[in-house]
């Protein structure tokens, strides 16, 4: 299974999770007790009730006893401080010995009531060598709904962990300059969606485009810029 179908299968599974933990409860007076969606609800006549097992069930309301309602998850309404923590991996076609390189970042952002969240992050990224990325972040969710669209953006800079390795650029010019990795700017614009799993807790989910600039000195004036341009997946927990 590759990387990006392993992703979308957990989100999904999380998501479908989340909403199956909101089903309608019907009691009838005969003492059975069934769950599912109400997907007809003609007041003082009947219901039609749609179960896991995709049956469909149609109760007259003399037969019914009470309904029990889910519990709408407000997550989404709130406001305040949010801490996300996001995996993401970065897909493309650049020449690079790590074929996907790996993403970890931890922002904190802070969302306001009109959706606007602006927010700081940093984390540790491999590309070339590896570095810890320091971002601005931005994000504006869409409407109030389950799950919740949203736009992001995402501008900062690499910063090299270890500025003396440089071990996959595959080009023998920079070995021979004795090149050392200084670092570089980035930006990601996304778009995705979130989707609460609880009162304070929501899943995200990421496509965007990720693009990087690697600049690399050494012996003799020797300079270099190296340039990502690639596909960013992303799944994440927010917290409240």
């Amino acid at each position: 299974m590759s990387i990006k179908l392993l992703i979308l299968t957990l989100f999904l599974s999380l998501t479908f999770l989340a909403q199956g933990k909101r089903r309608n409860v019907v009691y009838l007076k005969n003492g059975t007790v069934l769950r599912g969606t109400i997907v007809l609800h003609d007041p003082g006549k009947l219901i039609q009730l749609r179960t896991a097992d995709n049956n469909l069930w149609v109760f007259k309301m003399d037969q019914i006893d009470s309904i029990a309602h889910p519990v709408r998850v407000v997550f989404n309404r709130k406001t305040g401080y949010f801490n996300l923590t996001e995996l993401g991996f970065l897909q493309g076609s650049d020449p690079n010995a790590r074929l996907i390189p790996r993403s970890l970042l931890n922002i904190s952002q802070w969302k306001f009531e009109n959706g606007l969240a602006p927010g700081i992050g940093f984390g540790i990224e491999y590309a070339n060598e590896a570095y810890l990325p320091v971002v601005a972040d931005i994000r504006y969710y869409l409407r109030d709904k389950q799950p919740m669209p949203y736009f992001s953006f995402q501008a900062g800079y690499s910063i090299p962990l270890d500025p003396h390795e440089v071990n996959s650029l595959g080009m023998s010019s920079v070995y021979n300059s004795g090149a050392k990795a200084r670092g570089g700017f980035l930006l990601n614009p996304a778009i995705g969606i979130q989707t609460p799993l609880n009162e304070n807790l929501a899943l995200t989910f990421s496509a965007g485009y990720r693009w990087m600039k690697y600049h690399y000195s050494g012996n003799n004036n020797y300079q270099m810029d190296f340039y990502f341009n690639r596909l960013s997946l992303k799944i994440g927990l927010l917290f409240k």
